[in-house]
Order: C-alpha cells, then sequence, then structure tokens
C-alpha cells in the first residue's frame, strides 16, 4: 500500500493556485490561475471555514467552494489579504483551487507571519476586522 503524501495541516506552508467561475467547472470569472502562499492555522480566532476546507487535502488535490459575497470575509478572515484577485462584485462565484504544495515553514518565515498577525490596528480597511 502506497502512503499518502503530507496533508495539509497546523504549521504547514500552503501554496495554492485558484480561478473562479459562475459554475463549478467553469473559470469564465477568473480565467488565468492565480497564485496564494500561506501558513496553515496561525488565525487568533482559530481556522477559517477556508482552512477548515482544505485541512488533510494532500498536493495536487483539486476543490470547487462556493462562495457567497456577502460571506467573504467570514470564508477567508485573516487569510484574505493573502488573496490576489477575488471576484467581489459577482453575487456569488465558485472558487477553484489546487493544492500546489505543501511545505516546512522556517523559523524565519513563521516569526515574519506572526508579526503581520498583530501589526494591524484594524484601521487599515482591508477587511481583517483587527486581526
Amino acid at each position: 500500500m502506497q502512503e499518502k503524501s503530507e496533508t495539509v495541516g497546523p504549521m504547514k506552508k500552503i501554496s495554492l493556485k485558484y480561478t473562479a467561475g459562475s459554475t463549478e467547472k467553469s473559470n469564465d470569472i477568473i480565467s488565468a490561475p492565480e497564485p496564494m502562499e500561506f501558513i496553515f492555522g496561525l488565525g487568533a480566532d482559530g481556522l477559517t471555514p477556508f482552512e477548515y476546507e482544505l485541512e488533510g487535502k494532500a498536493q495536487g488535490d483539486k476543490l470547487s467552494l462556493f462562495i457567497h459575497r456577502h460571506r467573504v470575509l467570514e470564508t477567508f478572515g485573516h487569510l484574505l489579504s493573502k488573496m490576489g484577485k477575488l471576484p467581489i462584485d459577482a453575487a456569488s462565484f465558485y472558487l477553484n483551487l489546487e493544492i500546489a504544495g505543501i511545505g516546512e515553514v522556517e523559523q524565519r518565515e513563521l516569526v515574519r507571519a506572526l508579526a503581520a498577525t498583530t501589526a494591524c490596528g484594524g484601521d487599515c480597511d482591508c477587511g481583517c476586522g483587527g486581526h
């Protein structure tokens, strides 16, 4: 039996590629894959709904998430600032993801990421809610 590759979990560096579409199988809203990279599990309020969807997945796994415009901040939380493009003008959309990489976090990356989580005072208008 072949062992399953490393999976998304706490303190792992996660690299994603995503597109967006009006249906689960389309990429008519964001057609060119957008990159996203973050350290899993660093949120002050615990895992975001987005992170829960990724937990336990392996490199190469693909998934599609239905996102309603009014739930974007709730879904991504502190990770919203890591997203490049998002179709916030659409009433709803499917975010089509591929897990491009899962890696170990270097200590300096972890320190930098933790510092960034406390850098915002909430007046930045970044959508972090002061986190």
